[in-house]
Formats: structure tokens, C-alpha cells, sequence
């Protein structure tokens, strides 16, 4: 879930309402429209009869309101508001934003997957459920409501027998992740896919990533891609989740660790849905220690999100594996701050002179 940053304060007994007003709009288009994880259009001020100003804004983590607060007071562009701000006054709070049990995003990002695609309504639920633009990052399809049209419409045709499950759901903020389970003419092609969908404040689909891998049998644990915990409980720890699962990727599925997976990964309970991999952190140790021994280690170069709702969190990021490059999402399950619970789906990623839109990234 996003997080809602709060911030109370008042002003210099000498600076007025009016020229408080002008610069806090410029901190708005000057410095937060260009902060990572900065969700536009979001904050809200307000005054009270006392005097009292409040900021409320959205952003998509903690770590990214943390990047940005930690900058704010050497910004050029925020200097004109710090020097009518009252700093002793000014107190920040941070929430996790519950989204709600009927969430508009989740509900249009499932309708264009079972009633575009499995119904096969590839216009009219495109033109229904994306926004102003729809920008596209899956291999082969244009941007647009034409670039869908023109990639779905003969997949409809061509697979006349589609089966869609949609295993989980996430939402955190603006951003709508679904893992799905494909069937198509019954058993001739069964597919993994993970799709995560940005949209606009009404809701609506304005960009979508994703990767697809064949859904095969069971692993040498028993587990399929898909199956597995889906209950999203403890929302409460949604950030401090998020946070563990960054740097597990950062410092420990790096190039060149600095942290041990046992930081992160229970040693008790880890159930592993890789299609070759057994539970265990022994077991995950001792494929990374070969990998690495073989010159073929398995290391994620460029997270590019995290999402997360609750005990479940989402990364989509750049992995590599034996010099091979691949776009890569994976699912984790926490308890009590570690990692207890996985699944992935990788996808080669394409070469630039077939690429139809900006990339899988």
C-alpha cells in the first residue's frame, strides 16, 4: 500500500498566508513532481482557524518519502518555504493507505483480463477500462487502445478455448498487481502470467507490465507457480515488509553480496514455488553456492518497483542469470519479518530491434 506523509506546521510570526501559499505551490511543481515514488496530484494543504497549515501527500513507499525528506531542506527550489516555515512547529507522520476491499484499479484490471481476453471483448473492454494513454510494456504489443486491439484479436482467434484464473490480487496505491493461471484449448498451452498495472486517480489503466513463462507440472518440493498461501493479513506491516524484501534484493541477491539470505529468509519455514527449486534456505543456499562456483550466479541488477500489501510483496526488476538477461517478477510471503514463502516468473528479455513499444521496463 502507499504511504500517506502528513505534515503540520506554522508559520513565522512575519510571513503571511498569501506568499506562504505561492511558495508551497512551487515545492508541488519544482521539487516533488521530480521525486521517485512521488504519486502527482495528491497533495492537499490545508489551514486550520488557528494558523495550523497541513500537508498530506501520497507517495509509493516510505523509502521513497524517506529519499525525498532527506533532500528537501538542500533543494533550491524549497528554500522560498523553509524560510517562512516555523521549523520548530513542523511535525511529519506517516500512514499505510488501506485500500478499499472494492478497489477500482483491481476491478478494471481484472475486467480487461477475463472480459477482454477470456470473454473475448478485446475492443470494448479496452476502450472501457484504460485511461487518457495506455502504455505498454508487453513483448509485442503496441501502445494504445490499437496496439491491444491488434495483439489480441487474433489471440482470441487463434484460441478459441481460454481459461483464465486470476490466483492473487495486490494494491498498493496507484499500482495493481495479478498473477494469473492460463489454459488455452484445453491443455494445448498453460501459461504463468504476472502483470502490473499502473492507473490514473478515476482508477483506470494507464500502463501495464508483465511476464509470461510456461505454467509447468510441480517442483521437487511438490508446489506449483501457482498454488500456495493467498490470504493478505498483517497490513499494519506492509512497509516494513516492503523494506525487507528490498534488501534482500539489493544486499544479498546482488553481484557482490554484503548481507547473508538468513538476514531475510526464515531458516524454519521457506516454501519455494520456483519450478526447480526444493524449500528450504539450505536448499537456496546451496544452489547459489554452486551457481556462483560454475560462474553462473543468479543476481538482480536494477529493482524497478516494489509493491506490497500486507504479508504479501511484489518486485519487478532486472535479473540476470549465467549472463543472460531477464525481466523478473517475484512474489514473497512474510511473517514476522522474514521471508517465508516464494514464487517468480522470469522472461527473456527481447533484443532492442524487436522491441514494438519503449521495452519490458
Amino acid at each position: 500500500m502507499a504511504t500517506i506523509e502528513t505534515i503540520t506546521l506554522r508559520l513565522n510570526n512575519d510571513a503571511s498566508a498569501d506568499a506562504f501559499a505561492e511558495v508551497n505551490s512551487q515545492v508541488e511543481s519544482q521539487y516533488l513532481a521530480l521525486q521517485p515514488g512521488y504519486n502527482p496530484g495528491t497533495r492537499i494543504t490545508t489551514v486550520s482557524e488557528d494558523g495550523l497549515w497541513t500537508i498530506s501527500l501520497r507517495w509509493d513507499s516510505t523509502f521513497d518519502a524517506d529519499n525525498s525528506m532527506a533532500a528537501f531542506s538542500d533543494a533550491d527550489a524549497n528554500q522560498a518555504f523553509l524560510e517562512l516555515v516555523d521549523a520548530s512547529t513542523m511535525e511529519i507522520g506517516r500512514d499505510v493507505e488501506v485500500a478499499s476491499a472494492v478497489n477500482p484499479g483491481r476491478e478494471n484490471a481484472r475486467r480487461l483480463y477475463l472480459e477482454g481476453i477470456r470473454d473475448g471483448n478485446v475492443r470494448e473492454a479496452v476502450e472501457s477500462y484504460t485511461g487518457d494513454r495506455y502504455t505498454q510494456h508487453s513483448t509485442g504489443v503496441r501502445d494504445g487502445v490499437e496496439g491491444f486491439v491488434e495483439f489480441f484479436e487474433p489471440f482470441v482467434e487463434k484460441n478459441p478455448v481460454r481459461e483464465i484464473e486470476i490466483v492473487r490480487s495486490f494494491v498498493d496505491g496507484r499500482y495493481v498487481f495479478v498473477q494469473a493461471a492460463q489454459n488455452l484449448n484445453n491443455g494445448q498451452a498453460r501459461w504463468v502470467t504476472t502483470d502490473l498495472f499502473d492507473t490514473d486517480g478515476n482508477g483506470k489503466i494507464v500502463e501495464h507490465w508483465d511476464v509470461i513463462h510456461e505454467l509447468g507440472g510441480t517442483n521437487p518440493s511438490g508446489h506449483s507457480q501457482v498454488d500456495g498461501a493467498v490470504e493478505i493479513t498483517d497490513l499494519h506491516r506492509t512497509e516494513q515488509n516492503k523494506e525487507v524484501v528490498r534488501r534482500l534484493l539489493t544486499e544479498a541477491f546482488c553481484e557482490h553480496p554484503t548481507a547473508e539470505f538468513s538476514d531475510f529468509i526464515s531458516a524454519h519455514t521457506y516454501v519455494n514455488h520456483n519450478p526447480d527449486a526444493a524449500d528450504g534456505l539450505d536448499s537456496l543456499l546451496a544452489l547459489d553456492k554452486a551457481a556462483r562456483e560454475r560462474g553462473e550466479a543468479l543476481f538482480y541488477r536494477k529493482i524497478h518497483r516494489i509493491i506490497g500489501q500486507g504479508n504479501f510483496v511484489v518486485s519487478f526488476a532486472h535479473q540476470v542469470w549465467n549472463d543472460i538477461d531477464y525481466a523478473a517478477f517475484d512474489i514473497f510471503r512474510l511473517e514476522d519479518g522474514l521471508v517465508v514463502e516464494h514464487w517468480d516468473n522470469v522472461e527473456t528479455l527481447p533484443a532492442e530491434a524487436d522491441l514494438v513499444n519503449s521495452g519490458k521496463f
